[in-house]
């Protein structure tokens, strides 16, 4: 199928007055935006965050916070419902209009939003494995070129003192935390220690390292329980035997103090096999000689003993002979004996310690057992304690260190890198670029228009239409000829049209928005409805 450009440029010439009006009509609209939309100012103000001070080998500060983090947390407090309340209420950012009216807070709190950006971006490229810079830029846009830049310098003001609370605020929490943690487990590390102490002046010795000392010790006693028991008896036979020679000795009253050699011989023999009976068992040959030679000399004895009492069986001593004074014989008797008798008590009082002492450290071996148990449990508890605080001890000294740094300002911080100054011509809207929408969205318009009146009109209005559809071949064609009268009002009418919307429409709409409403609002809030915005 052929076009035929010159009948569609003939549709378009006769449609041209639709096309003419709707855009017009278009470019009205857009011709009265431009005019009526107000100027708007933007202030720009950037920051960067600068890296640390101090190297962090040599002290690191406590907030590890990524510089992006960092910021956007900043930016959502910034944002917030109060702090944009507080700036309005500040720079008096929407003044009472004539009537005293003001918008309300969510509606100042919504065009705030609307009007500030933070934008952010890395400065270079990252070195030697560190991160690049951040920059932070402020926009905030206004329709007065003053109120604007104070606006973002007073973001920019609230954003250095955001990050200094922010980093101080994370550094004094850190600190206070390792406080609380050094006072809990320093609390908890002294009870561990009195009930550690407690326990072991409880069960004293009864513990498993004393277990060896506690076995020597038990085999100490018996042996010295031993020994003694042996010497006990020695010196119960000596006591006997010293009783016995002297009664023997005691009868010859006048054989003077030393006795008979034979006595004294026999005094000898059995002191030597006290002494020896003191050193040796009863099994030693020593001992064995020794008494086997005191037998011999008590036999003698009782020989001669027994031949001077035959002799003399009748004599009876005189009075005076039992009143007879004690001979220095009898001192030295009564003095052995009574030295023997305290050896003999002080040796049964050694055996009733030991008896008393050999039981406990049998229990106390016993218990060392069951009582090892408990006792690494307390130490272990103790150990652990002990670790966790030495560790928190340090980690608060790297604390206190960390906010020091952070008071001194000495971390991370954002520096102001340029300052918002009061933008010298407004930067929106852009009234020719609005001007042009307006026209060309007319003409689109129009041209669409004149596309769908001719495709709804189904009626024949060219031969080959009459030939294609009815099969009827014409002669000839002739078309409907106006009137001068006929072309002078149409053209009138157009003409007519044309201007009052070019002309009458947008005064129209420039003195409403000057002596009724203002317009801009209800636009701008008209395009935000559906997400766009005719003056951002």
């Amino acid at each position: 199928m052929n076009l035929d450009l010159k009948y569609y440029f003939t549709v378009f010439l006769r449609r041209s007055p639709y096309f003419i009006l709707v855009t017009a009509l278009f470019s009205s609209v857009g011709l009265s935006l431009a005019l009526v939309l107000p100027s708007e100012y933007e202030a720009r103000a950037v920051l960067l965050v600068e890296a640390e001070q101090i190297p962090d080998n040599l002290a690191a500060s406590t907030v590890q916070v990524q510089a992006a983090e960092q910021l956007r947390i900043i930016e959502q407090r910034l944002l917030s419902r109060q702090v944009l309340l507080d700036i309005s209420n500040a720079l008096n950012l929407y003044p009472p209009d004539e009537s005293g009216s003001r918008p309300s807070s969510s509606e100042i709190v919504e065009d705030m939003r609307s009007r500030t950006v933070f934008a952010f971006s890395q400065a270079g490229a990252a070195r030697r494995g560190q991160p690049a810079a951040t920059v932070l830029e402020i926009r905030y846009r206004g329709d007065s070129a003053p109120k604007t830049a104070e606006t973002a310098n007073e973001f920019v003001t609230r954003v250095l003192q955001q990050n200094v609370e922010l980093r101080t605020e994370q550094a004094g929490d850190t600190l206070a935390f390792f406080t609380q943690e050094v006072d809990r487990l320093g609390s908890e590390l002294d009870a561990a220690s009195v009930e550690l102490i407690n326990f072991q002046n409880e069960v004293g010795i009864a513990v498993p390292s004393n277990m060896t000392f506690l076995r020597t010790r038990l085999d100490d006693l018996t042996n010295q329980r031993i020994e003694a028991r042996q010497t006990l008896d020695a010196l119960e036979n000596q006591r006997e035997r010293f009783v016995e020679l002297f009664e023997v000795v005691g009868i010859d009253g006048e054989g003077g103090a030393a006795g008979s050699p034979l006595e004294q011989e026999l005094m000898t023999q059995r002191a030597a096999l006290s002494e020896a009976l003191l050193i040796y068992s009863e099994q030693n040959p020593r001992v064995t000689l020794l008494r086997a030679r005191v037998s011999q000399l008590e036999e003698r004895l009782e020989q001669q003993r027994a031949a001077a009492l035959n002799e003399d069986t009748e004599a009876e001593p005189e009075p005076e002979e039992l009143a007879a004074p004690r001979t220095e014989q009898q001192i030295r008797f009564e003095a052995e004996i009574e030295d023997i008798d305290r050896r003999m008590e002080t040796l049964r009082a050694e055996i009733e310690r030991i008896n008393t002492e050999i039981p406990e450290i049998e229990e106390n071996l016993t218990e060392a057992a069951a009582n090892g148990v408990t006792l690494n449990k307390l130490q272990r508890d103790y150990d652990n304690i002990q670790s966790q605080y030495n560790e928190a001890v340090a980690r608060l000294s790297v604390a206190a260190t960390g906010e020091r740094i952070e008071l001194l300002a000495k971390g991370q911080r954002i520096s102001i890198i340029e300052q918002a100054i009061a933008p010298e011509r407004p930067t929106k809207p852009n009234r020719p670029i609005i001007a042009a929408a307006g026209v060309g969205a007319g003409m689109f318009a129009g041209l669409a228009l004149i596309v769908l009146l001719e495709f709804l009109n189904r009626s024949i209005r060219r031969p080959v239409e009459l030939t294609s559809r009815l099969g009827i071949t014409p002669f000839a064609v002739l078309p409907y000829i106006r009137t001068r009268r006929e072309i002078a009002i149409r053209r009138t009418v157009i003409f007519g049209a044309v201007a009052g919307l070019v002309v009458l429409l947008p005064l129209g709409l420039f003195a409403v928005h000057t002596f009724v409403f203002p317009l801009d609002g209800l636009i701008e809030r008209l395009f935000n409805k559906v997400g766009f915005s005719v003056i951002g």
